[in-house]
This record gives structure tokens, C-alpha cells and sequence, in this order.
């Protein structure tokens, strides 16, 4: 595999990083939900998209922390996310999310497939991103946030080195 085919592979992990990142404002995440090929534009869902996965009280229907809607240990999560990402070389800016949010999980799976890292990359999928898809599914009521994770597990499924 080329080191173009390889970095067209990461490329749709990091477009959802975009995506499920809450520091990026809605109308930026407008170029990659079209890159993804979702259907209509963000703008269209982007009050049920904030108010199911980032806003909730005592927390959103869906939300983008992975131990928080896999009902894992958060200090557990987040540590086997540092591990991984500590492993990538990757390394925090000055403004960052906890290492189990989707958008930062996003992102680290990406670089593992560009790393051509198979062994982390299936890992990855089966204990976080996968049963997130499943939980998301069952919680999320609205059918347009529904298709979009069910296009963001398709991604995940696919995503290969």
C-alpha cells in the first residue's frame, strides 16, 4: 500500500473528529460533513446534533465520552487512550478534551491506521468505537442523528491499514 493509499484511508477518522469535537463551531464542521458525503449539511441537524451528544442534564443521550456512554471507569478510559496515544507519538495542544471524547478517539485512530498500526487499529474498533456506534443507536431517538452515527460505524468498519 502506498503512502497515498494510507493516508486516504485516515482521512475519514479525522474528518469525524471534526465532527464530534465541541471545539469546533458548527458552521466549521460544514467542509468535512461534506467531505463525508452526509446526506443534506450539518446546519440542518446541528440543534439536535448539540443537544443530543453535548448538552444534557445530568448528561447528553448520547454522549461523546466513550466511558460515559460505554459505562466504563472514566480514569480507566481515559488512561488506555494516553497509553495509545502516547504509543502514536501524539502529543496535546494547549487546548484539549479528555482523552476518551469521540473526536480525540477519532483522531488517534486515524494516525493508528496511517501508522499502518492493524493490531491498535482493531482494538480500537472492537473496545471503544464499535460499542459506541451500538449504544448510540439504541439511545438516539431522532432518525437523522441515528443514520449519521450509522454512517460514522460504517466508517469505522471500513477503516482498514
Amino acid at each position: 500500500m502506498s503512502n497515498e493509499d494510507i493516508a486516504v484511508n485516515a482521512l475519514p477518522m479525522s474528518y469525524w473528529a471534526y465532527i464530534w469535537s465541541p471545539l469546533v463551531e458548527s458552521e466549521d464542521k460544514e467542509a468535512p460533513w461534506q467531505a463525508l458525503q452526509l446526506p443534506g449539511c450539518f446546519a440542518d441537524i446541528a440543534t439536535e446534533y448539540w443537544s443530543s451528544f453535548h448538552i444534557g442534564s445530568p448528561q447528553p443521550v448520547a454522549p461523546l465520552l466513550l466511558s460515559a456512554m460505554l459505562n466504563k471507569d472514566a480514569s480507566a478510559a481515559r488512561e488506555d487512550w494516553l497509553r495509545v496515544m502516547n504509543h502514536l507519538g501524539l502529543e496535546w495542544n494547549d487546548v484539549h478534551l479528555p482523552p476518551d471524547q469521540l473526536g480525540v478517539a477519532c483522531e488517534a485512530f486515524a494516525v493508528a491506521i496511517a501508522q499502518q498500526e492493524a493490531v491498535l487499529v482493531d482494538e480500537l474498533r472492537d473496545r471503544y468505537l464499535r460499542p459506541w456506534c451500538m449504544a448510540a443507536r439504541e439511545v438516539l431517538e431522532d432518525e437523522h442523528l441515528r443514520n449519521m452515527v450509522v454512517a460514522f460505524q460504517q466508517a469505522v468498519e471500513a477503516a482498514s491499514v
